[in-house]
């Protein structure tokens, strides 16, 4: 069943890696044409709340003493430090804090800055369980039906995210036919009976459980569906691939909540009709090579966040219709993707989100190779392609993640952690993280991702976030070591 839904949610799946506990990075000292050019005479730490950080540690350099003496600074309780004399030159910035993901900007010139930090996964995280309401469940009427609660997700997220975001890694076991069943924790499927065969079979999961890795308010989607329950088995039997049954998968409505991580476990019973996922839209896919796949998904925008409330598998040239919710901003989430990638899990991919306008026909940028790690892992040999009409190159962004273990529930899991990322400038052909001091990320099992941003609407963001923002392509690869 667990990769019966998978199918449901590939293209959203593909965008990249992180974790609901949210992120990634890049970096680059391969050159940029572009500097930050700001005045003032401090540079400035904080959260991602506005909330100054006192005590976090500001490189300017590539390492300790280089390109000059005391380039190690502190910040004091204003979350701030006096920028050096010394620093005259365009130089990468690397900002360090207890319980935060480092950060690096590349090339920066002297002069005023403000960096804002995001928070490191918690070990014990935050739990939201309960159950999807309202389903049209009709017994033998060979149907399924089922609610999927994710996050709501950013651009960021989705640019840049684990698969886990949306299908839990974690299980729950039902019994079916006398056999037992592992089910996706964060799926609420309500007792349910279909015919097969000769057999009744009867699918009873009603509570969905998700996991944060950070307190404070988070928003909460239930996407409710169905899909034909003998068709799907059949073609499971039969061997098909699962994304080639994509398209018999069908969701509906869905409900939102915002929902405050201040406890342990907090328990959240979702409606799932509030949202109607009626509007029409039209995409027609891009030309594909015999050995690529192409899905697309609809993203219904709400308040910043982005919802999937539509997913199909596309032809190259194939013309299909994705619903969103009335009202909401309406885009289209474009995924390309190697068939054997698909199938063996690996995470190359090529996105793009544009918004539906008439008919829409999304290209994306070419499939990359992974990046090659050496220097112990600080430094990366990046692939390179030329980008598509109409896209121009703002951004290379990375992302680097150590292996941890995190408790959910009663279950301890490992996940990839995301604890540095680094922006740079335009396009690079290699990177070069600064050599921090005293540094243990290089440590254990670990994760390079690469991200090449590319922009529709701009030709340049300012340094950080701004750029993730500003993109409307991506194509992404990633090398464990």
């Amino acid at each position: 069943m667990k990769r019966l839904m998978m199918a449901a949610l590939l293209p959203a799946i593909l965008v990249g890696c992180s974790n609901s506990n949210n992120h990634a990075i890049p970096t680059d000292l391969g050159g940029s044409d572009r500097q930050i050019k700001v005045a003032a005479n401090k540079l400035s730490v904080t959260g991602m709340d506005g909330v100054a950080l006192a005590d976090a540690q500001v490189l300017i350099g590539d390492a300790l003493n280089s390109p000059f003496e005391g380039n190690l600074l502190t910040t004091d309780a204003a979350g701030q430090i006096e920028i050096p004399v010394s620093w005259t030159t365009a130089q990468p910035i690397t900002i360090q804090a207890k319980g935060y993901v480092r950060m690096t900007y590349m090339s920066v010139e002297p002069g005023a800055l403000t960096f804002k930090l995001r928070p490191l996964n918690t070990v014990n995280q935050f739990e939201v369980k309960g159950t999807a309401q309202g389903l049209p469940i009709k017994n033998g009427d060979g149907n399924i039906d089922f609610g999927l609660v994710m996050q709501g997700f950013t651009k960021m997220q989705l640019f840049a995210f684990n698969m886990d975001s949306v299908l839990s890694a974690q299980n729950d076991k039902i019994s079916a036919l006398g056999q037992e069943m592992d089910i996706p924790a964060n799926l609420s499927l309500p007792k349910q009976s279909e015919k097969y065969a000769l057999f009744t079979v009867t699918l009873d999961k009603p509570a969905y459980r998700i996991y944060f890795g950070q307190p404070g308010v988070t928003r909460v989607f239930v996407a409710r569906g169905t899909f034909p329950f003998k068709q799907v088995v059949d073609g499971v039997r039969g061997g098909a691939k699962l994304y080639e049954m994509l398209n018999v998968f069908d969701l509906t409505a869905g409900a939102v909540r915002d929902v405050n991580l201040s406890k342990s476990s907090t328990p959240v019973d979702l409606p799932t009709n509030e949202l109607k996922f009626t509007t029409k839209n039209t995409l027609v896919a891009p030309q594909i090579r015999a050995d690529e796949t192409f899905m697309a998904a609809a993203l219904s925008g709400q308040s910043g966040f982005l919802l999937p409330t539509d997913v199909k598998k596309l032809n190259g040239g194939q013309k299909i219709t994705l619903k969103t919710v009335p009202g909401m901003e309406a885009n289209a989430l474009a995924v390309l993707t190697k068939t054997e990638d698909l199938r063996n899990d690996i995470d190359r991919v090529s996105t793009a989100i544009v918004p539906f306008a008439g008919t829409t026909s999304p290209k994306v940028l070419p499939l990359i190779s992974n990046p090659s790690v050496t220097g112990g892992g600080r430094e990366l040999i990046l692939p390179q392609f030329n980008t598509i009409d109409g896209v121009n190159p703002i951004a290379t962004y990375a992302v680097f993640s150590n292996q941890i273990e995190v408790k959910q529930g009663a279950d301890k899991v490992k996940l990839m952690n995301p604890t540095w990322e680094v922006y740079a400038d335009k396009w690079v052909t290699n990177m070069k993280v600064p050599n921090f001091p005293n540094d243990t990320l290089l440590n254990g099992n670990k994760r390079w991702e690469v991200n090449f941003l590319g922009s529709q609407t701009a030709s340049q963001a300012p340094m950080g976030p701004a750029m993730i923002e500003a993109a409307t392509h991506v194509t992404h690869s990633s090398v464990n070591f």
